[in-house]
């Protein structure tokens, strides 16, 4: 499948408009051989699902998932106010 304006703005409106995952956060770069998600979630199983629902809908279309896990820790010192 060839990655053109039209396929890459699909994805970005799957990736924002989808119910299950309505995420803004990732990116849509096209590469040689399909496209690759870049970006950051805050799970695996987010991740996980976005990679899912984007090869659902484009089955002919090489899919590289490089979405990252934000790491979220709780803060070291407490804040005065």
């Amino acid at each position: 499948m060839i990655v053109d304006q039209h396929v890459e703005s699909e994805l970005h409106q799957l990736l924002i408009e989808d119910a299950r995952i309505a995420e803004q956060g990732i990116r849509v770069v096209r590469t040689e051989e399909g496209v690759s998600l870049v970006g950051e979630v805050e799970s695996t199983e987010r991740r996980d699902l976005i990679c899912q629902v984007i090869a659902e809908a484009f089955p002919e279309l090489p899919v590289r998932c490089n979405i990252g896990l934000t790491r979220v820790h709780e803060p070291h010192d407490v804040e005065e106010l």
